[in-house]
This record gives structure tokens, sequence and C-alpha cells, in this order.
């Protein structure tokens, strides 16, 4: 029996979402609607939120006046957003390494907070911007939001100890061969837990590479969520903005 992938476990885990509950919501949705204005998408653009968690992200921008398509591997969060749908907001399972049921279909792809850098085979990278291109219109666009790391490396905290909902987690952060690794313990009900998170550290030249081969070109590069210009070393983010290339 083949070994499941640790992000098709551990994002699924009720765990999962009591560990990140207090995610800055309000950070996430002022980020959103200052990305939008700089990108002036029609009203009524149909665009996609790969990687979509359970929804928060593809609520808003239907809610902003787009006609919003989003998908995850996870099916338990996608039966949660499905709550959600309405005539232009529908939801699906999805794996971001197969191409999109409907080609050419999108004026904007994104891919939000760190949704990349899941694979351990890097060709499954490529992958995924071959599944992006092939879904954007001519012209479209793809933003892609992930750490800078060169910034986390340099400011990372190798532990510490999170309270949430009466359960203590105990993470450990460590960099190796080319990942960075979180660790994730703690115990409920008696019944003790251990997760490993795993993401590539992907530089942003290889970002650009990807891009580049999946007919993308770079069209703008922020370093965090006020949208400031990027700063190789300062910067906690890197947001991309490509454009699907004119054939």
């Amino acid at each position: 029996m083949e070994e499941k992938e640790w992000f098709s476990t551990w994002f699924d885990s009720p765990y999962y979402h009591i560990l990140y509950a207090k995610r800055d919501e309000q950070e996430a949705a002022d980020f959103i609607a200052s990305l939008l204005q700089k990108l002036h998408l029609a009203p009524g653009s149909r665009v996609l939120d790969a990687a979509c968690g359970k929804g928060r992200h593809a609520i808003t921008l239907q809610q902003l006046g787009f006609s919003v398509d989003a998908f995850d591997l996870s099916p338990a969060n996608i039966e949660a957003a499905q709550a959600f749908e309405n005539k232009d907001l529908l939801f699906f399972v999805h794996d971001l390494r197969e191409p999109l049921p409907l080609a050419n279909r999108y004026d904007a792809i994104f891919n939000f907070f760190t949704s990349f850098g899941y694979f351990d085979d890097q060709q499954d990278n490529q992958k995924a911007f071959n599944t992006f291109a092939g879904g954007l219109k001519e012209d479209g666009l793809l933003v892609l939001d992930f750490f800078n790391p060169s910034f986390v490396l340099a400011n990372l905290v190798p532990a510490e100890t999170i309270e949430r909902a009466g359960i203590s987690f105990q993470i450990k952060r460590w960099s190796d061969a080319g990942y960075l690794y979180k660790s994730i313990d703690f115990s409920d009900q008696g019944k003790a837990f251990s997760f490993v998170e795993k993401v590539e550290l992907v530089a942003k030249n290889d970002f650009i590479s990807y891009a580049a081969q999946a007919g993308l070109r770079l069209v703008d590069l922020k370093g965090d969520y006020a949208l400031s210009s990027f700063d190789e070393k300062e910067s906690p983010r890197m947001i991309f903005t490509w454009a699907k290339k004119s054939n």
C-alpha cells in the first residue's frame, strides 16, 4: 500500500485547524483587497483559488465580485467549503499536479499563503506550474504567495510551545537538504500525536524558471502583504504575479 504524503493526512486532521485557528484573517482580507486593486481585474472575472483549504479566501474573492472556482486536495476541506457554494462559487477536490478539468478558463489563478512546495519530487513543482498555465486564458494572471527562504532561515525560531484549546503543541523547526521542517508533538485525551510539516525552500529564481517553462512571464514581485517592494534579505514573503504569454 502506497504511503500517504504528509500533507494529505495532517491537513485533514482537526488538530491542524486548532493549531492554526488564530491566523490573522483581517491581514489576509486586506492583502487580497489591496492585491486586487493592483491587478485591475474586471468585475465578474472568472478566477481560481488553487489549494483553497476550507475556502475562506475563495469566499472573499466571490464577495468582491468575481466568479470563483476553488479546489483543494483535502476532501474534508472541500466538504466544509461546499456549504458556502452558490452560482458564483464552486468548490472541488483536485491535485495541483494534475491538469484542470477545463483549460484556458481563468482570468486569474491565486495560490495564497504558502500552498506550494509540499512535493518530494521537484518535477511535481513544474507539473503544478503547467497546471496553472493550462488553466489561464491568454494574458491571464497567476499570483503565487510563498515565504522568502532567505528571510525565514535567518529568523527561524528553533523551538516553542503553543497553547490552543487546552492543548500544548511542542514545535521544533529546522532545515535540511533544501527543505524546511516543523515537528508538532502533543497529547490530547491521553493519546500522543506527532506530525511533521515539510516544505521545500523554493528559491526565487526556481519559481521564475518553473513559470518560464510553463509559458508565464514575470510581471511583478512584492515582498510582504502590504505589497512593499521585494528585498532578498528583508522581505518575509515572495508575492509573484505572472501573465500567460500570448501565442
